[in-house]
């Protein structure tokens, strides 16, 4: 994996935000600064097309300064609001689409995403998950100095304005943008909808949160599904590493090339933990989550994940024991087949 933009990546590294950048002729990268999280921003990309109307991929959180920050781009664009044709959402959390009703307002734009995220925002995905958190910490074991931390999850989470959805996209899709040959993936799995658009008429990938630089994506943290988040993610980082030399444009951290390798890094994160759940419950089967999830190696360390960070363990671990529960009904006796790749 290699970095394409040295300034995305030095922010990155500093923590600092990144002024707005050229991606090419007619794309560039906005950051947008989010609240109550440990990523200090999410990008924002300007698409402008042959007759001069402009097309938003993820706004960004939304709050009046984040607004100031995209009339402040537009303007250095000659450019404003009123210039938005279409706004597209790669899924629906609202450090992506925060933003996007306020746009729409202002610009009468056209604004889409995959059905399955419309489905989920109609049923009001952060009610769903206070509901669920009122429950879980029950389910899951949680000891209980921690069951109020877990259930006041929900209040923790940004407020989403949820936005009126004109449109529905699906995958492959093209979006109808002039001068750009741009195809929706569906890349199931941080989402059920998630998707990532192929610009192939400039090798780009915008990948939202299915692939970044810095960290990897957490699982089934949108609306329910009847499959497996993790199942449906190596799937569909196979999809994406079939364009090992496209430049990808990711939701958080910074510009590079270099998906291919980039996937099988994800893909082994999750998968490491995975055989991690195999052996627990292979040994002592009638564990809870919450006794399996203290087991497993997590990037800030078990002891210091709280509040949303800790849910989105808890519901990553219930994933990998189904994961590993169902590849063993279907392969009886498998030992340690879970390898990366």
């Amino acid at each position: 994996m290699r970095t394409t933009s040295t300034t995305q990546y030095n922010s990155s590294e500093s923590g600092s935000l990144p002024p707005l950048e050229q991606v090419r002729e007619d794309v560039w990268a906005l950051a947008q600064p989010m609240a109550r999280s440990y990523l200090p921003y999410s990008f924002t990309y300007l698409l402008r097309d042959t007759q001069g109307g402009f097309h938003v991929i993820d706004p960004g959180s939304d709050s009046d300064e984040n607004w100031a920050n995209i009339l402040a781009a537009f303007s250095q664009l000659d450019a404003s609001p009123a210039d938005v044709r279409t706004i597209i959402g790669t899924h629906l959390h609202p450090d992506h689409i925060g933003m996007m009703q306020r746009l729409r307002e202002a610009s009468d734009a056209t604004t889409q995403m995959h059905f399955v995220e419309r489905q989920a925002l109609s049923g009001q995905v952060a009610d769903e998950w206070g509901a669920a958190s009122a429950e879980k910490p029950i389910q899951w074991g949680v000891p209980d100095d921690r069951k109020l931390e877990i259930r006041r999850m929900a209040d923790d989470l940004p407020r989403l304005v949820v936005p009126k959805l004109d449109q529905s996209i699906d995958d492959g899709e093209k979006l109808q943008i002039e001068g750009f040959d741009i195809t929706v993936m569906l890349t199931a799995g941080h989402t059920s909808g998630h998707i990532c658009l192929r610009d192939d008429s400039r090798s780009l990938m915008y990948s939202g949160d299915h692939v970044l630089p810095t960290i990897h994506a957490g699982l089934g943290l949108g609306g329910k599904t009847v499959s497996n988040p993790l199942a449906d993610y190596l799937e569909s980082l196979e999809r994406v590493s079939e364009y090992p030399d496209y430049e990808v444009l990711p939701g958080h951290g910074y510009r590079f090339v270099g998906i291919a390798e980039r996937a099988a890094a994800s893909a082994e994160h999750h998968l490491r933990r995975v055989r991690e759940v195999a052996d627990v419950i292979g040994s002592t089967p009638e564990l809870s989550t919450w006794q399996i999830a203290s087991q497993l190696t997590w990037t800030a360390g078990w002891e210091n994940l709280k509040g949303f960070y800790v849910y989105s363990a808890l519901a990553q671990t219930d994933y990998y024991r189904e994961y590993v529960e169902n590849l063993m009904v279907n392969q009886p006796n498998p030992g340690r087949p879970i390898e990366p790749g």
